[in-house]
C-alpha cells in the first residue's frame, strides 16, 4: 500500500520535529514523505536536512513564498503516483493510527472513483492541552451542495485516492479562482465521487499565533470572525467566484444536475430565478444559524 505525505513547511523550526516524529510512528507507515519548503527564514531547512539524511522515505524541495493553497498544489503536482494521498501541516500532531484508519475507510469503497476522507480533530493550544470547542458543528454533511457552500473539515485531516489526484489535477489554481486547496478539493471529489467521514479524532490540530491557516475554539467568536471577513471583502464572492471557476474546468462532463447547482451558485447574482432558487432550496440548509447568514450574504449578493 503505497500512502505519500505530502507537508508544506514555512518556518516551521518551532513544531516541524514533533510533527515528523508523528509521522515515523505511525501504524501503517507511509511509502514516502514529500515536503515542500515555501521560502522559510528559520531553522527549517536544517531540521529537514536532517531527517531527509536518516530517513530515505522523506524528501524535501524549496520554492518561492506561494502561500499554503498553492504550495499544497505544487506538492499534488509534483508527487509520484500512489494508492493514497495524505495533505498534512507542519504544526499538527498525528496519532499513530491516523493513515491506518484512513486507509482502512478508504480501502472499503470503490477505488476507481474519486475519495476523499477526512476526520474529526482534537483542537489544542500551542502546548498541545485540548481546548473544548464545536468548530465542527457541519462535519455531518458530506454532499456536494454542501461542499459548494461550506468547508466540512480542514484540510489537515485530508486523506484522497489517485482517481481523486486526477480530477484535482485538472484545476490550475495559478489560472483558476483559489482562495485555499482543501475548499477546492472537498468540491471537487464531491462533485464526482464520495467524501468518507470519519466520527473519531485521530490528530491533534495545534493552534497558536503562527498558525498559516487555523482554527478558534469559540463558536461566536468564530461565527462572528466569518460576518467580518465578509464585510470587509476577505472572502466576499468567493462561493460564487469558486463556482464559476468549477464550470470552466469540469463543467462539460459532470453530472447535469450537479452543474445545475454549480450555475446557482455561480450565476445567483445576475438571475432572480437563482437567488430565489439559492434561497429556498433545502439542499443547501445546515442549521438556523448559519441559514439565517448564508440568506443574508445571499439577499447582499456577497455568497
Amino acid at each position: 500500500m503505497r500512502v505519500i505525505v505530502l507537508l508544506s513547511s514555512y518556518n516551521g523550526e518551532r513544531y516541524i520535529r514533533e510533527q515528523l516524529d508523528s509521522l515515523l510512528a505511525q501504524k501503517l507507515q507511509p511509502y514516502r514523505i514529500i515536503i515542500r519548503d515555501d521560502g522559510s527564514s528559520d531553522g527549517t531547512i536544517s531540521i529537514l536536512e536532517e531527517y531527509c539524511k536518516k530517513y530515505d522515505f522523506i524528501s524535501f524541495y524549496t520554492g518561492e513564498n506561494l502561500k499554503p493553497a498553492k504550495s499544497f498544489w505544487d506538492l499534488i503536482n509534483n508527487s509520484e503516483e500512489a494508492d493514497y494521498y495524505a495533505l498534512c501541516d507542519q504544526d499538527d500532531v498525528w496519532f499513530e493510527d491516523k493513515l491506518e484508519r484512513a486507509v482502512e475507510l478508504l480501502s472499503n469503497e470503490d477505488n476507481n472513483k474519486p475519495l476523499l476522507y477526512c476526520s474529526k480533530y482534537t483542537l489544542t493550544d500551542e502546548d498541545l492541552n485540548p481546548i473544548n470547542s464545536n468548530v465542527s458543528s457541519l462535519y455531518n454533511f458530506s454532499d456536494f451542495p454542501h461542499a459548494l457552500i461550506y468547508h466540512t473539515a480542514p484540510g489537515c485531516t485530508f486523506v484522497f485516492n489517485e482517481a481523486a489526484r486526477k480530477q484535482i489535477l485538472r484545476y490550475d489554481v495559478n489560472k483558476e479562482y483559489c482562495i485555499i486547496h482543501d475548499a477546492i478539493i472537498h468540491k471537487v471529489v464531491t462533485l464526482y465521487g464520495k467524501m468518507i467521514l470519519d466520527p473519531e479524532s485521530h490528530m491533534f490540530y495545534r493552534q497558536h499565533g503562527d498558525n498559516q491557516i487555523g482554527m478558534d475554539a469559540d463558536p461566536i467568536r468564530t461565527f462572528f470572525g466569518r460576518i467580518g471577513r465578509f464585510l470587509n471583502g476577505q472572502i466576499r464572492n468567493y462561493r460564487r467566484n469558486t463556482a464559476r471557476s468549477l464550470l470552466r474546468v469540469y463543467g462539460q462532463d459532470c453530472d447535469p444536475d450537479k452543474r445545475k447547482l454549480i450555475e446557482t451558485v455561480a450565476f445567483y447574482d445576475e438571475d432572480k430565478k437563482l437567488k430565489k432558487a439559492l434561497l429556498t432550496s433545502k439542499c443547501f440548509r445546515s442549521g438556523t444559524v448559519n441559514d439565517l447568514f448564508f440568506c443574508f450574504l445571499v439577499l447582499v449578493n456577497y455568497i
